[in-house]
């Protein structure tokens, strides 16, 4: 869903996401002088009667605060700090008490505000515009999607958790299904009540509501309403399993022989004290030895999948790129998406039979389920989208990978956005997509996990002025010691970009996105157990559009020469190169995105 409104000169187009809100602004040329940026007046219908200004974590300097005499209370409120960009996401605040996310029907009022002789002007409510979009949980055509929050590096989680513990297990006494109540640390955080910091201990389990965000919601809720429905058993395709709660429920499924399992045993995965050995050893105290087998295909079973069956008849899946493990929905970026439909989840829950046994692995490749690309027609309850399974022969695999490299590079693909997880391997989809990068006809904005400094393939490419070329930075190997106002936060231990998607034409002709748990890489598309997915729904490639601008947000400055003595402010206008420059200018990539996402 997208709104569009204009008011005296001043456009706002809002993008519903999952639980998430993108939002784009721009103006007539005759207001831009003096452009301070944009105030943001933000309130929750159902919850919120007074509604308050959004937070801008940068403000303007101690002298230009004094010399407007700017409350200091209020200095970091959009009403005195306005945003200096053309576009913001805002996630709906989750409550530090009862850690719950505050959804429901959000205003958003957005106002231009500026600085003439260095004194910021009164808020003009003439140029103000009201925006109303929803901002909820996604769910559309019975197809619901998710997205971890991926921020435990980052200034977030610093503040509500902690600076230098990113440690998402206990490291000590850790075990398979270790209780997540128990403490994990202590965090330093602010008590309005008593207006004094006070150091409060906080749960794993509050520590994974905030950092699984909508995955771990979605997939605990899909668990528990199988759990609680004794007619429900589940179908499951796991790689790199761990996640306590999720084990806790597998385990209960299996005592009730209401849970058939695919666990991989890839290098890493089959010792003795893999943590997939480890659930296979308490699979086998309660449940049925015939419910469970292990294997890896030609070399990982990669996919990441539940079926929901009701008898013999599947009801729901859920698939993505998100691993059922602690590191998986709380460390990295990934994404899970649920499909409530018969024929959707027949389609997996007969993938799955024909890969339940290690003989079945091995001739999973020369069967059909492998050479078909499976079309799934647009209805009331299933987005239009194809659905591919590997591992795939050469053929099969080079005929998928052209039709996206195609995609990719055609005379009318207007924008790409991307979260890859960095892969080695060669293949014309990482290629198309470097080769678009370099392309100044195409806006393209991307994000990989870690970047190869003698790998062409991922070597990372940073926002230049005066240049209309994309961008695609890493998540890790980045800086961690940050300037004021932000300071330290934690780094990252394993992936911190998991996901494996790439939108075609968010705002072009025949939008599209690509997901699941294949790797987009040519030799894992012969060997790994995945599945890929392209889905022809506009509604959901905005979602995953509004994820990679998120991300590439994110990550991007923290990809540069950053000197942590430094203490960053707004721009003041005191000179002549100002942070308006770049969004103002046809020459470059800030200008293009700004006009992509105000246009209908």
């Amino acid at each position: 869903m997208e709104i569009f409104k204009v008011v005296n000169g001043v456009s706002v187009r809002a993008y519903q996401g999952d639980a998430i809100t993108l939002l784009a602004f721009d103006l007539t040329e005759k207001l831009t002088a003096n452009l301070a940026g944009f105030t943001i007046f933000y309130r929750c219908k159902q919850t919120d009667s007074a509604g308050k200004f959004l937070y801008n974590r940068l403000t303007f300097s101690p002298e230009f605060i004094a010399q407007n005499s700017i409350p200091l209370n209020d200095e970091n409120s959009t009403l005195y700090s306005p945003i200096q960009k053309f576009n913001w996401v805002h996630v709906p605040n989750t409550d530090v008490t009862t850690r719950k996310a505050v959804f429901g029907d959000y205003e958003y009022t957005i106002t231009p505000r500026y600085i003439v002789d260095k004194q910021l002007l009164q808020l003009d409510e003439k140029l103000s515009v009201l925006i109303e979009i929803p901002v909820k949980s996604y769910t559309e055509k019975n197809a619901s999607l998710a997205f971890t929050r991926g921020f435990v590096s980052s200034v977030a989680y610093a503040t509500r958790f902690s600076r230098k513990n990113n440690a998402v297990r206990p490291k000590i006494n850790d075990s398979l299904t270790f209780d997540i109540q128990q403490t994990a640390d202590i965090a330093k955080r602010w008590n309005s009540a008593k207006r004094r910091y006070e150091q409060v201990a906080y749960t794993f389990e509050e520590q994974h509501e905030w950092l699984g965000w909508q995955v771990r919601s979605r997939i605990l809720a899909f668990l528990d309403e199988t759990l609680d429905d004794k007619k429900l058993s589940l179908k499951v395709f796991a790689f790199d399993l761990n996640e306590p709660e999720i084990c806790k429920s597998f385990l209960l499924l299996a005592k009730e022989d209401r849970l058939k399992i695919i666990l991989d045993d890839s290098k890493g995965h089959s010792e003795n004290d893999a943590w997939e050995s480890i659930f296979e050893n308490e699979f086998l105290k309660i449940g049925k030895p015939e419910n469970i087998t292990r294997g890896h295909f030609s070399a990982l079973a990669h996919c990441k999948i539940m079926i929901q069956m009701k008898g013999k008849v599947p009801q729901k899946v859920l698939t993505g790129s998100a691993n059922f493990s602690t590191n998986g929905l709380y460390v990295n970026s990934n994404h899970v998406i649920i499909f409530k439909n018969t024929k959707i989840a027949k389609l997996y829950s007969d993938v799955f039979e024909e890969s339940f046994g290690a003989e079945k692995m091995k001739a999973f490749k020369n069967r059909d389920f492998a050479a078909t690309d499976h079309k799934i027609s647009k209805t009331v309850s299933s987005p239009k989208m194809t659905v591919t399974f590997a591992p795939h022969k050469k053929e099969d695999a080079t005929r998928i990978f052209d039709r996206i490299s195609n995609s990719l590079e055609n005379s009318d693909t207007t924008d790409i956005l991307f979260a890859v997880m960095n892969d080695r391997s060669a293949g014309s989809i990482l290629t198309s997509l470097r080769k678009q990068i370099d392309n100044e006809n195409v806006f393209s904005y991307g994000i990989t996990d870690t970047i190869g400094k003698k790998d062409n393939d991922f070597s990372v490419f940073l926002y230049k002025p005066n240049s209309k070329k994309g961008i695609r930075v890493a998540a890790r190997g980045i800086v961690n010691n940050l300037p004021e106002p932000f300071g330290t936060v934690p780094g990252i231990d394993g992936y911190a970009i998991h996901h494996k998607f790439i939108v075609v034409n968010f705002k072009g002709k025949n939008p599209v996105v690509y997901c699941g748990s294949s790797n987009l890489a040519f030799g894992p598309e012969q060997k790994n157990g995945d599945n890929l997915l392209e889905i022809y729904d506009k509604d959901i490639v905005t979602a995953f559009a509004i994820e990679a601008l998120r991300l590439v947000d994110h990550f991007h400055w923290r990809n540069t020469s950053i000197k942590n003595t430094e203490h960053l402010y707004l721009d003041e206008l005191r000179n002549t190169k100002r942070w308006t420059d770049s969004w103002l200018n046809v020459d470059d990539l800030k200008y293009r995105q700004r006009k992509l996402y105000i246009r209908k």
